[in-house]
């Protein structure tokens, strides 16, 4: 029961912040919709909305203990090292189309001066 319940904690802290409800038993349906919120954090939030409505556990009163904190500072910065990943990722691939995009002008400017020769 114990390592069900730590499964479902390092689920619901690997949530980004302000993406997890825990108003009124986990309502997700409703964020659902919302349509920023990535595939990952759907999966997550469903993980943690059925093992907290099969286990019929009290979020409300779940102890924090220095070993849960722990996991939450872990979870943080796996999502800021996550985040920056995304962002260098996309910065790449700008600078890539950017370059492309010089590329192309510069060989049509080419062909431009050729047919003018």
């Amino acid at each position: 029961m114990q390592a069900a319940l730590w499964k479902v904690v390092r689920m619901s802290l690997m949530l980004s912040h302000g993406q997890a409800s825990v108003e009124s038993g986990f309502s997700i349906n409703k964020e659902l919709l919302i349509e920023n919120m990535e595939e990952e954090t759907i999966v997550a939030q469903r993980i943690v909305f059925d093992a907290v409505r099969l286990s019929d556990m009290d979020v409300t009163k779940i102890d924090i203990s220095q070993k849960m904190m722990a996991c939450v500072r872990h979870s943080h910065a796996a999502y800021k090292r996550a985040l920056q990943l995304k962002k260098d990722k996309q910065s790449a691939e700008e600078k890539h189309a950017s370059e492309g995009r010089k590329r192309k002008s510069m060989i049509a400017s080419l062909w431009q001066q050729k047919k003018q020769s």
